[in-house]
């Protein structure tokens, strides 16, 4: 997993600086890149369950407190990795509260701070999905 992580580092690091020109673009990229890398390897299975909630916590609290990019970009493929297991098993109830945990992660990362409502969608997940 880290392997992965360092070479989709390093992909969003050259992405982005050739982006610098337009910073609209850029947090746009910035947003769409872990979606996108995460449905390509979607075909790698990641073993998921309700504890990989709870290690993508930490990602998730730094994310929404700090805006922290790197933090952000983990929880994002983390999160997809989750709503795709939770669609696979049919929970749909849990796939949407994820479904809305990403679209939260992606608002932060499009410097739109939503505050208590983010760690509420977060509450709500682990409630949800802790059978997942």
């Amino acid at each position: 997993m880290t392997l992965f992580l360092n070479d989709f580092q390093q992909f969003r690091a050259l992405v982005t600086s050739r982006l610098r020109i337009n910073p609209l673009l850029n947090n746009l990229v910035r947003a769409w890149i872990p979606t996108t890398f995460a449905l390509v390897i979607g075909s790698v299975e990641v073993p998921v369950h309700a504890a990989y909630l709870d290690g993508a916590r930490p990602l998730l609290v730094a994310c929404f407190s700090s805006a922290n990019a790197t933090s952000c970009d983990q929880a994002l493929v983390l999160i997809e990795a989750m709503q795709r297991r939770a669609a696979d098993r049919e929970l749909y109830p849990c796939q949407t509260l994820l479904l809305g945990l990403q679209a939260e992660v992606v608002m932060v990362q499009l410097a739109e701070q939503r505050g208590q409502k983010a760690f509420e969608t977060l509450r709500d997940s682990e409630r949800l999905c802790a059978r997942l």
